[in-house]
This record gives structure tokens, C-alpha cells and sequence, in this order.
């Protein structure tokens, strides 16, 4: 079973963080429980509403079954596996059990709605944005100049 952990960066803090995903790793690795001022600073607060909007709207046409309660859902897939979300204020809780394309449905959905999610899976010590930042040629030859 995979284990992954989802915050909502604030847009204010994106650009600063570019560069330096470990460095927030190591912040939202200790879990979201113990350091809960930094990741209230450094976190956008979840719509619940958006998000179970976009969980049924996205994901219900991937998935065989939802259920739903209380902010929990849990999508069956009859081939690709099963997932359970648990939304709390700050962060999303996902459990993935079985293909990660399971993964993959779930990253598009979220990542369809901003830029901004930031996920992080303890266990295997990796952490990264859902949707990466893409660069323009002018911005890279900008760079390059420099």
C-alpha cells in the first residue's frame, strides 16, 4: 500500500519553494500533526466543497464505485485497485493499493484544478508537485544568459 500526504501550497510561497522540494520534505515529513504552524503558514486551508466536487466530477468517470462520508471516499477500481482519500484542513490523506495508474487518475484530477499541490510519500522518502512547473523558451535563455 501506498501512502501519500498532499498539501495545497499557498501561491505566495510556489516560486520560493521552486528548487527547494527537500527542504519541504523534510518539513511535511514529520507528519502534519507536529508541525502544524509551518504547514498552516505554508499551506492554502482545503476546500472541502471543490474538493469533493472534483473527486466525484474527475475521478467518478475512472472508477467502478465511489463512496463517500464525512470527507472519506473511497474510489473502486476493479482492475487498477482501490483508493482512500481522507480530506482534514490542511492536507489530504491517500491510500493506494494495487496499479499506480491508481496514483496517476488521482494526481491529473487534483493537478487539473491548480498547480499547487505538493505531495509527499514518507515511506519511500519522495516528494514532488502533481502538476511540475513548465518553463518557457524565453525564461530558459534568460537563465542561460545569466
Amino acid at each position: 500500500m501506498r501512502k501519500y500526504e498532499i498539501f495545497k501550497i499557498k501561491a505566495e510561497y510556489q516560486s520560493f519553494i521552486m528548487g527547494r522540494e527537500r527542504l519541504l520534505f523534510d518539513l511535511l515529513a514529520v507528519g502534519p500533526s507536529t508541525n502544524y504552524q509551518e504547514i498552516e503558514y505554508l499551506c492554502d486551508q482545503l476546500n472541502e466543497s471543490e474538493l469533493d466536487q472534483l473527486i466525484k466530477q474527475k475521478l467518478g468517470k475512472s472508477f467502478d464505485a465511489i463512496d463517500s462520508c464525512h470527507n472519506e471516499y473511497r474510489l473502486t477500481h476493479l482492475i487498477k485497485g482501490e483508493v482512500f482519500i481522507k480530506m482534514g484542513t490542511h492536507c489530504i490523506q491517500v491510500y493506494c493499493q494495487g496499479s499506480r495508474m491508481l496514483d496517476l487518475d488521482l494526481f491529473v484530477a487534483l493537478s487539473s484544478s491548480t498547480d499547487r499541490f505538493f505531495a509527499v510519500m514518507n515511506e519511500q522518502e519522495e516528494c514532488g508537485w502533481l502538476k511540475p512547473v513548465k518553463y518557457s523558451d524565453r525564461i530558459i535563455l534568460e537563465d542561460a544568459v545569466m
